[in-house]
């Protein structure tokens, strides 16, 4: 079967996998055999193998050596940090861009955005998911008959269709073929321990007299290459006979005393103890306390959960230091300050480390304290001048708030904390469109024991999040509970925070009216309530209360409408909240259109919204905003092709968030109104035609359009053999390198934001094979430059 199909495009960047500048050594025959049985009728492949072999590092090569054979990107999804298999869905979702809005389980969300691509889907670490891993991937592959899947795993996820590759070590030197002076160099993990070696240390070289020690080394690692990059960062301090010597006798050490069921999972033990064993003993410790990190961290987390005892604040940031040159953990300073991470398998050792100290459920609260107070501090800071840095930052720490909401409710004194930390964040996880996860918390949370108050405004926000998901018998339920439960006890906060949703709830299913209504009626409720201070999340509220109320006054073409978006646009400019200011411009835009018929002005209102977007990762007042737009555009009817066009790039915005225009009733109506002006002015198939285009950009490239007033033009020429690995922004991406741009200026020029930019950067060395920006120029000016078409 050809890989290469007709296929409806991804509304994004054609796949996520990570940067991998140092290349891979070895694996020609794995890679071919895979990419075999991926061009034939397998479907799902599994690479198992032993901890430390490189399943991970071979499923990323493959998917960089396939991707041009899959349209809709190869996508990869990191398994590792989440330990609750029912947030599998969410997480794939995530590592594919979607936002999961519907009302619907997130399993069938995914598998229906899935369904006519044309996508590989690498699922990496299963292992300790297999039956949830089995269940999601069965339905995906039963749903979307273009999807392949290469999962990664210590055993196998146990489905009929699967197929199975077994991961060997590395090639290692025959104990003949050094003892007869042989080249042992040709080897694979020779190779891999040299090119390692020599990043600890530079002058390192293989010669006459060392040969023979690391050909021993090779083979007592049995070729294992998370080993041998242990063994090989102990060079800058000790000789390859050295190195051997302390294994062996480790190894023999380890073999009296440790029964390991896999000769090869003891070996790499013995290298992980080995490697433990000199490290000194802050090193050991901080070691074993990362272990509770399962993402990335900085240090200042790494100091807020690892302080204690014998270490100390200094101790912790001269031990991640330690760590780093001694390979445990890997610093990535690209994007701000430093994060660390560990790779599973050494996490996994400090972890029993960790758990045989005692003190696992100390640090673990320790943990759960520190991102609790960055959940306090982002959701004090949501209507802020420190809004977006509070995006990122929540956006960052995500895996983390994961494993602290973890925590807390697999421990029944927690629970309530538990409660209180996903109800605060509930504005980020909107923002994120993670609605079923933050839906899924809520409910598990609300199982147990707890006070009325805190109680009562998780069911609020859980109201909240169904009503945007478009289950309004959901929310009502949850509402008429909330309400209940605020008449009762005088709670007026909880009060005026569902009298809003109910105003909501009324805009979104068109009763107008009564939408206007109730709305003013919290705003007067809110104007008159003695409430002894206004806290962050009545300021949210009365904003967003306004903000629901202008929209609806401006469909309904209240009087004042006007007067009620400007208030919006105030109250945010008073706080220098950006996101909530483009929303206050949108609301703006809207009263010009419908209220006072003022195209050309809406259409300025609108693009002065749009423009504060880019860096947030926002995808929900875009594509409202884009649509807006559009029926600007053709309410002017100054360029009805690019109103259509507009039409199709909201359409790929709401396509990315599994959003359709029927949950909406009054943007509905107003989307159908125009859209059949549009066929009517067109004619049909010239519209459909236009729409059909745009709505198959990324959203990256629909933003670059509707911001810069440019026509993507016909469609592309096709590019050369060698330019055609890269996709249209990649090349645009490689040209700017080529002018000489920084990633910051990157960004700048492409409206989007800088770890996207970086993230561009990352994909064309990985598919390229370089490693440097001065090798993607030279190629760009011979490629792309001597091809005139591509430009």
């Amino acid at each position: 079967m050809n890989l290469t199909m007709t296929h409806t495009a991804w509304p994004r960047e054609k796949g996520n996998l990570p940067a991998d500048v140092t290349g891979m050594i070895g694996r020609a025959r794995e890679v071919a055999e895979v990419k075999r049985l991926l061009a034939g009728s397998t479907r799902l492949l599994t690479l198992t193998g032993v901890a430390g072999v490189g399943k991970t590092r071979l499923a990323v090569q493959i998917g960089r050596e396939v991707a041009r054979s899959f349209p809709d990107g190869v996508w990869w999804s990191d398994l590792s940090s989440l330990s609750d298999g029912d947030l599998l869905a969410c997480v794939v979702a995530d590592a594919l861009g979607l936002r999961d809005r519907a009302a619907r389980r997130s399993a069938e969300t995914l598998a229906e955005s899935l369904r006519d691509k044309q996508a590989l889907l690498i699922l990496d670490n299963c292992e300790h998911l297999v039956r949830a891993c089995a269940t999601l991937t069965a339905t995906l592959l039963d749903r979307a008959p273009g999807l392949r899947i290469l999962a990664t795993s210590r055993q196998s996820l146990g489905l009929k269709t699967e197929s199975i590759l077994v991961v060997p070590p590395l090639d290692v030197p025959a104990e003949a073929e050094s003892a007869d002076g042989g080249d042992v160099r040709c080897h694979d993990a020779v190779r891999l321990f040299t090119e390692q070696a020599r990043m600890s240390n530079s002058a390192f070289t293989i010669d006459e007299h060392n040969q023979d020690a690391v050909a021993r080394l090779c083979r007592r690692l049995e070729g294992i290459p998370l080993a041998l990059e242990l063994a090989a960062a102990w060079v800058r301090v000790l000789g390859p006979q050295e190195i051997y010597e302390h294994l062996s006798d480790r190894y023999r050490f380890l073999t009296r005393s440790v029964r390991a069921t896999e000769p090869a999972h003891r070996t790499l033990l013995t290298a992980m103890d080995w490697s433990f064993g000199l490290c000194d003993p802050p090193e050991q410790l901080l070691w074993a306390r990362l272990s509770v990190f399962p993402a990335p961290f900085d240090a200042e987390a790494a100091v807020a959960v690892a302080t204690g005892g014998q270490l100390t604040d200094t101790k912790v940031v001269d031990a991640l230091a330690g760590l780093t040159d001694k390979s445990i953990l890997i610093s990535d300073a690209c994007d701000g300050p430093s994060r660390y991470s560990m790779l599973e398998t050494i996490r996994e050792y400090g972890a029993a480390k960790l758990a045989a100290s005692g003190e696992e459920e100390h640090v673990r609260r320790l943990h759960r304290d520190h991102y609790r107070q960055i959940s306090d501090a982002a959701a004090a800071g949501w209507f802020t001048a420190e809004q977006d840095t509070w995006i990122r930052r929540v956006g960052q720490e995500w895996p983390h708030i994961r494993a602290a909401l973890e925590f807390c409710l697999t421990h029944e004194s927690e629970v309530e904390r538990g409660l209180s930390m996903a109800s605060e964040l509930f504005e980020y996880w909107i923002s994120y469109g993670a609605h079923s996860e933050l839906r899924r918390w809520l409910d598990r949370a609300l199982q147990g024991e707890m006070s009325d108050s805190e109680s009562s405004f998780a069911l609020a926000v859980n109201a909240k999040a169904a009503l945007l998901q478009g289950d309004e018998a959901g929310a009502r339920r949850l509402m008429d509970a909330c309400m209940k439960r605020a008449r009762a006890s005088g709670d007026e906060r909880l009060r005026g925070f569902v009298e809003s949703l109910a105003g909501l709830s009324a805009f979104l299913r068109g009763d107008l009216r009564s939408a206007v209504a109730r709305l003013r009626g919290t705003l007067d409720w809110y104007a008159k309530a003695s409430l002894d201070q206004i806290d962050p999340l009545e300021h949210n509220n009365i904003f967003l209360t306004s903000l629901w109320l202008s929209m609806a006054a401006a469909f309904h073409q209240e009087p004042d409408s006007a007067n009620l978006a400007r208030s919006c646009r105030e109250m945010a400019e008073a706080k220098s909240a950006r996101t909530l200011l483009a929303w206050g411009l949108y609301a703006s835009g809207l009263d010009k259109l419908l209220a006072a018929g003022d195209a050309r002005a809406a259409g300025t209102l609108f693009l002065d919204s749009l423009r504060l977007q880019p860096g947030t990762e926002d995808r929900w007042l875009p594509a409202w905003v884009i649509e807006g737009l559009a029926w600007a555009s053709a309410a002017e009817e100054r360029n009805l092709p690019r109103a259509a066009a507009l039409m199709g790039i909201a359409a790929a915005f709401r396509r990315t968030m599994g959003v359709t225009m029927s949950a909406f009733i009054p943007l509905s109506h107003a989307h159908d109104t125009w859209e059949t002006h549009l066929r009517g002015k067109l004619g049909e198939q010239a519209y459909q035609n236009t729409y059909d285009r745009y709505a198959e950009l990324d959203v990256d490239e629909g933003l670059a359009y509707v911001l810069g007033h440019k026509d993507i033009g016909a469609s592309p020429a096709r590019p050369s053999a060698a330019a055609s690995v890269l996709t249209r922004r990649e090349l645009q991406v490689a040209g700017l390198i080529t002018e000489g741009c920084s990633n910051k200026e990157i960004a700048s020029r492409l409206t989007v934001a800088q770890r996207t930019a970086e993230a561009h950067v990352d994909h064309i060395l990985g598919k390229l094979g370089f490693n440097s920006r001065t090798q993607i120029s030279a190629w760009y000016q011979k490629e792309v430059q001597g091809t005139p078409e591509l430009l």
